[in-house]
């Protein structure tokens, strides 16, 4: 059995961190209902690039696994199929900004005089307080905000962001974890809670040890070139004959056995045996790998490194990544001939083969039916505008 089978999540997200945190709940077995306004949906079903049926891949690679509900939230009507959604729910989740859910009725306030045992989570830029509340919060900005931008890049080059979208994924990996961490409380208390989850509060907590180094010893990281580890040496990276290696030279036993593996006269000097006198003659150190390292291919040097339990790995562009034998033995890939996708964040807890992404409205019928809708009510809702969609 699916690890959260028999949990039903309602989703109002769109975009990407709320959509994720949806995506990794569905992945482990949950009904997540995605709830969409057909006059205002998720604003990426139309992002480029599309599929050849006109279908947005952004929109697919986030929604696979849910069910769609179309309701116009401002319809006459839509509040009453609301409460009873709500009253089948365990989970009611959001990306909106702050205030936005009140003004439908659907706060935490709200719904749980429908369900006492409801938990909710939003999802936010900055949080519910503070006086950033209110303010719009992207992926790009909450990066620059946190401090992390700052941190990427060449020295002599701007602020850089990660590749991908980093605070979207893990703000919806932190919500996918609150809301499980919730409904366990829930089983001791038989009562739900609300999560305020601001992504600038995932990215202050995943900043740790540079965090620490700033506020205990006033420590400011700087921008270093190829990558470079603040303290650690070696650990960045070098250019090969065909790209680039990533090497992470962890701890003296590994060094030992990196400068038995090259058997290069500079690199067996005794002051390179420790970590600090790493550091202090880095740039020859760095210096003599750069011309040891570029003169065979990526791919020699991982078998080698690897084979002597050195951590290394070649720097794959994005098809390379998901071309990996690793990435094929561990089924990280997953879809079918018409859509691939990667698969979710824990896949020992994946519930197995998901539906791809839903139209929308595709399940009116089938869950409105679950909460006790007949045909005729159903036919009326649509008559009235409350239900839209396909």
């Amino acid at each position: 059995m699916a690890t959260l089978q028999g949990v039903r999540v309602l989703e109002f997200t769109h975009f990407l961190a709320g959509p994720y945190a949806g995506l990794v709940l569905a992945d482990m077995g949950a009904d997540v209902i995605k709830i969409e306004d057909p006059d205002h949906p998720d604003e990426v079903r139309n992002l480029a690039p599309l599929d050849s049926s006109g279908e947005s891949l952004y929109f697919r690679s986030l929604n696979w696994g849910k069910r769609s509900v179309g309701i116009r939230l401002a319809a006459p009507g839509s509040h009453g199929v609301l409460r009873d959604l709500v009253a089948s729910a365990d989970v009611v989740l959001d990306n909106f900004r702050p205030g936005v859910l009140r003004k439908l009725g659907l706060s935490h306030d709200d719904v749980i005089k429908v369900n006492p045992r409801i938990v909710t989570c939003s999802i936010t830029g900055f949080g519910e307080t503070g006086p950033y509340t209110g303010w719009p919060g992207y992926d790009y900005t909450i990066q620059a905000q946190a401090g992390v931008m700052g941190l990427a890049g060449e020295p002599d080059g701007p602020p850089t962001k990660a590749g991908i979208s980093y605070v979207d994924h893990s703000g919806g990996l932190a919500a996918a974890l609150g809301v499980c961490a919730a409904l366990l409380e829930r089983e001791r208390t038989g009562e739900g809670r609300h999560i305020d989850l601001g992504l600038l509060d995932v990215q202050m907590s995943m900043l740790t040890y540079l965090a620490a180094w700033n506020l205990n010893a006033g420590v400011q990281p700087r921008r270093r070139a190829s990558s470079a580890h603040p303290t650690i040496v070696p650990a960045q990276n070098f250019a090969t004959a065909d790209g680039y290696i990533a090497l992470f030279v962890g701890n003296d036993g590994m060094w030992a056995r990196l400068a038995a593996l090259l058997d290069d006269d500079v690199l067996r000097d005794a002051r390179f045996a420790t970590q600090a006198g790493r550091r202090s003659g880095a740039t020859t150190l760095c210096d003599r790998l750069g011309d040891l390292l570029r003169h065979e291919t990526s791919a020699h040097w991982m078998h080698r490194l690897s084979s002597a339990g050195v951590a290394c790995a070649a720097v794959n562009d994005l098809g390379g990544a998901l071309a990996d034998p690793h990435v094929a033995a561990r089924g990280l890939v997953g879809g079918d001939a018409e859509f691939r996708h990667v698969g979710g964040p824990v896949m020992s807890l994946s519930g197995g083969a998901r539906a791809d992404a839903p139209r929308l409205g595709q399940h009116n019928r089938l869950v409105l039916a679950s909460v006790g809708y007949g045909a005729d009510q159903m036919t009326k809702l649509v008559a009235d505008g409350v239900l839209g969609g396909d």
